[in-house]
């Protein structure tokens, strides 16, 4: 049966048995209850007028703290499950002496008592199970079993009002409370039952005998959040307008019903219809409304139920009205309600689980109970109105019903948005800064160290970063032993500028080493006012490109001794060495351009021509510092090559709105290549004009992935730095083209595990490859959604964290489109199986990927070589003679993996053609 169970709700193996566990422990827990409620509803008003329960209402309200108060301070020093069984072995013997005393003695005095002792029960006991079910569930697993365990409190409600009717016809209403008494033995069993089949994950609550865990705390901790706040209120003013409709029904009943056992016997008959009708809304509505319409939906259907048959209550004051109000409540309460507020606890951490739900379900569901009374009392006792009558105040207590509906579930999503934001700083945090702390403190340390490598690499981080700034202990290396480290130190102070080491740097001039001279010459001539050729003179050797970047500087200053035309002369030639030292001479000739005024443009273009990398790069900072618009074609085809993308992307950027035409000129013209065209929405990125980011979102459909996923990526960005024009058509577009996209690589992924080709190989590539959609997905979706932090979600659904992991889904859930949620969560559930995904993209596509040679081609139409390597192996290893043609074509490809892995397959197709 519990296999049963699990295949028909799809749930995971071990989770069934939890499950009808609670389901049991529930369902006898609130059909004892609806039987000790009809006893005690039936006993009180034999004795008392309708209009006198005000009284014991507010009476539970107001000990109901006490109770609870007990209640916390022992939990903290006890197991829960000890706890729970205890207090349920409690309440069994209390309604078994209840019941002989109702038999033996008659005084006025024990029907109060039952009323308020039953409202107790009621209040404790199925709290207890939802608190159970948070510590022997994670997140997801609740969301899966919950709908079979508020099951059981529907059954429970068919079977109590049943009980009832049967039970008071022919055994008398006492003899009820001698069953409750047994059923609530059954039930302490259940527990110990239910915590010994807990996972072995998840840890028992950690006592805290040292806390006083009283009824302060628990309203400290509620008051102290918002989204604490938000649900206490939801159940406060819910319980508010519930039990002041429960009164009016009881008191139409009560008109109608006068005899006892007829009223306890039409309570019961209620009880059972009412509670066949909740269980079909539970089977049928509950799971299907709130995966649809999401938890909002949930929690305004019962308000909105109440106002319709409270206005016809008003309108007709009937039996059959009142019948339709208590049914609006208990029909959807136990069922779509229920679970929705039980879900609206899934984001509160586990170590207040029970505080809070203690709190809440008991101490603030009893208060609105007693303020309910208080209101009644007001109403039907000084003020006179017929029960019908008091409808009209719980109109105005169900508007505020709707209301703190609306802000419990707009902080439902913002708890979670805060919870995963905070999870991806940290996570961020704990990552992104970890080299510049490294570097800071290499650098600081080594004052103190004799290793220069590590000197050496941090010098090189910050001359990486292009640091304006630098560290003050950069200052302390120019006195360094190692004359690598001195000559570093000088040309990292040089680049940014620093003054304050200008004596300390004269002092270099005489150093023993060439190098450190060199360099100190160069930062002279940079930042001082002198004659070079003086300083040579007077101090000896210096390496021959210093000696004439030295004489350029000098001789194109401005000022007496300015000659621009030995400048040139002499620069000319540094540009044109190829000798030994060639390459140093010309670096030292772009390095020369950027603090050179602006008359040497011939020299600079042809630096970027330079056949070296390292060269051409110095040249394109040039032309960034220079603002050399004419040049900017020429950088532009520069971006081709990887050593210089960083440099180039910053040299552009500085022209800003300026060069944005050219760019997108660049961007749509197909005879660019690919290399050059991948870098660009990085630069339109820097540069974040209007006109920017128009050009992005107009190439939002650009066929090639990698400069899709820049340009996403971009737009990604800009989005969250300011509000961001979106062309919402497009974007959808191409949400729908992506998600589209996921479900083919997951039909790739189970054609390939199901054939067995190669899977240690060709998995992981395609994994990796849906690892990138999803990412482009959500993406795209923070575009689309720019209030939504998607980004914080994509790195929660990443985390190997089940409950951060759970919380990212949640989310998705709740804030996505019903047709966007029915697309997404099932491919971003860890939880669904490969198989379950291929099934829903077979269906969602409509167009399955059976066969290998349909993997293959779908591989093959990627433009990611990796896949295209992957659909060649595969094309070798299964003997696709049909794909020849393609793969002579990678044969010729530029790439060596795709070429190497194509002539593998053609050399495999070959030899099983001669077998």
């Amino acid at each position: 049966m519990i296999r049963f169970v699990e295949r028909l709700l799809r749930l995971h193996p071990g989770e069934g048995r939890r499950g009808l566990l609670l389901f049991t422990y529930l369902f006898l827990v609130i059909a004892s209850f609806v039987a000790s409620k009809a006893v005690r509803d039936a006993l009180f008003l034999e004795r008392y007028r309708a209009v006198q329960l005000p009284y014991v209402d507010m009476a539970i309200g107001l000990l109901v703290g006490l109770v609870v108060s007990i209640y916390l301070r022992i939990g903290r020093r006890v197991a829960l499950h000890t706890l729970q069984a205890g207090s349920l072995v409690l309440l069994s013997a209390t309604a078994l002496a209840f019941w002989w005393l109702s038999v033996t003695r008659s005084g006025g005095w024990l029907f109060p008592v039952i009323y308020v002792w039953v409202g107790m029960f009621g209040v404790l006991a199925p709290a207890q199970v939802w608190t159970l079910a948070n510590y022997v569930f994670t997140t997801r697993a609740a969301k899966r079993v919950f709908g079979l365990i508020g099951s059981g409190a529907i059954v429970g409600w068919i079977v109590g009002g049943l009980l009832t009717e049967r039970s008071a016809r022919q055994l008398g209403t006492e003899n009820i409370l001698l069953v409750v008494a047994g059923v609530l033995m059954v039930s302490a069993v259940l527990v110990v039952l239910v915590w010994r089949e807990r996972p072995t994950g998840i840890e028992e609550p950690e006592l805290e005998a040292g806390r006083h865990g009283g009824l302060r705390d628990s309203l400290v901790l509620v008051w102290s959040s918002p989204y604490l706040r938000s649900i206490a209120c939801l159940v406060f003013v819910s319980s508010l307008v519930t039990t002041v409709a429960g009164w009016q029904f009881k008191a139409v009943a009560k008109a109608h019903i006068p005899e006892t056992d007829a009223l306890a016997a039409f309570f019961g008959t209620f009880n059972f219809y009412a509670g066949l009708l909740s269980l079909g809304a539970q089977l049928l509505l509950t799971t299907r409304l709130l995966r649809t319409f999401g938890i909002g939906f949930g929690l305004f259907i019962v308000p909105t139920l109440l106002a319709a048959s409270t206005v016809s209550l008003l309108i007709a004051g009937s039996l059959a009205a009142a019948v339709f109000l208590k049914g609006s409540d208990q029909v959807v309460r136990y069922s779509l309600d229920k679970a929705t507020v039980e879900l609206l606890y899934l984001p509160v951490p586990a170590s207040q689980t029970f505080q809070i739900k203690s709190f809440i379900d008991t101490v603030v569901w009893r208060t609105g109970d007693g303020l309910a009374g208080v209101i009644v009392l007001v109403c039907a006792g000084w003020v006179g109105l017929s029960a019908a009558q008091v409808g009209s105040v719980n109109i105005v207590l169900i508007g505020v019903w709707m209301a703190v509906a609306f802000v419990a579930r707009r902080q439902y999503v913002q708890n979670l948005t805060i919870s995963l934001r905070d999870y991806r700083i940290d996570t961020e945090r704990a990552a992104a800064p970890v080299l510049d702390r490294t570097s800071v403190d290499i650098v600081a340390r080594s004052l103190a160290s004799d290793d220069a490598g590590e000197i050496l690499y941090a010098l090189g981080v910050f001359e990486a970063d292009h640091a304006k700034v630098v560290h003050p202990a950069v200052r302390g290396l120019l006195t360094h032993a190692s004359p690598d480290i001195r000559m570093r130190a000088v040309r990292l102070l040089a680049s940014a500028g620093d003054l304050s080491v200008m004596p300390t740097v004269e002092r270099l001039l005489y150093d023993r080493h060439l190098e450190v001279r060199t360099e100190a010459l160069l930062y002279l001539t940079q930042h001082a006012t002198i004659d070079p050729l003086d300083r040579i003179d007077r101090l000896g050797e210096f390496a021959d490109y210093s000696i004439r970047a030295a004489t350029v500087a000098f001789l194109a200053r401005p000022g007496k001794a300015q000659n621009v035309d030995a400048a040139q002369l002499i620069l000319d030639g540094m540009v044109r060495d190829d000798g030994d030292d060639g390459r140093r001479t010309r670096i030292e000739a772009a390095r020369l351009l950027t603090w050179l005024p602006d008359i040497f443009e011939s020299p600079l273009r042809r630096l970027l021509h330079d056949s070296d990398p390292e060269v051409a790069r110095h040249a394109v900072v040039a032309v960034g510092v220079l603002r050399k618009r004419r040049l900017v074609p020429e950088v532009l085809d520069l971006l081709r090559e990887p050593l210089i993308v960083p440099d180039g992307i910053d040299a552009l950027a500085r022209f800003g709105d300026a060069i944005v035409g050219t760019v997108r000129d660049f961007f749509v013209d197909p005879a660019v290549p690919r290399e050059i065209r991948r870098e660009l929405p990085e630069l339109l990125l820097r540069i974040s004009t209007a006109n920017a980011r128009f050009v992005l979102m107009e190439n939002l459909t650009e066929p090639d992935t990698k400069i899709r996923f820049r340009i996403i990526r971009a737009l990604n960005k800009l989005a969250r730095l300011a509000p961001l024009r979106v062309e919402e058509k497009l974007v959808d577009v191409v949400l729908h083209a992506e998600i589209l996209g996921l479900y083919r690589s997951h039909q790739v992924l189970g054609a390939v595990a199901r054939h067995a080709v190669a899977p240690e190989m060709i998995e992981p590539a395609v994994r990796d490859a849906i690892e990138h959609e999803t990412e482009r997905i959500f993406r795209l979706l923070q575009v689309r959604y720019p209030g939504i932090d998607m980004h914080s979600a994509y790195v929660g659904l990443r985390s190997g964290n089940l409950v951060v992991h759970d919380n990212a889904l949640e989310f998705v859930e709740t804030v996505l489109s019903p047709q966007l949620r029915e697309l997404l969560v099932p491919l971003l559930d860890r939880e669904v199986t490969i198989d379950e995904r291929v099934r829903v993209a077979d269906a969602v596509i409509g167009v399955p990927v059976a066969t290998l040679a349909e993997a293959a081609r779908i591989l093959a139409c990627t433009d990611d070589s990796w896949l295209q390597a992957c659909a060649a192996y595969v094309i070798g290893q299964a003997g696709l003679a049909g794909f020849t043609p393609q793969l002579d074509a990678w044969i010729a490809d530029p790439d060596p993996l795709l070429r190497e892995a194509a002539r593998e397959a053609r050399t495999r197709l070959e030899a099983r053609a001669h077998l």
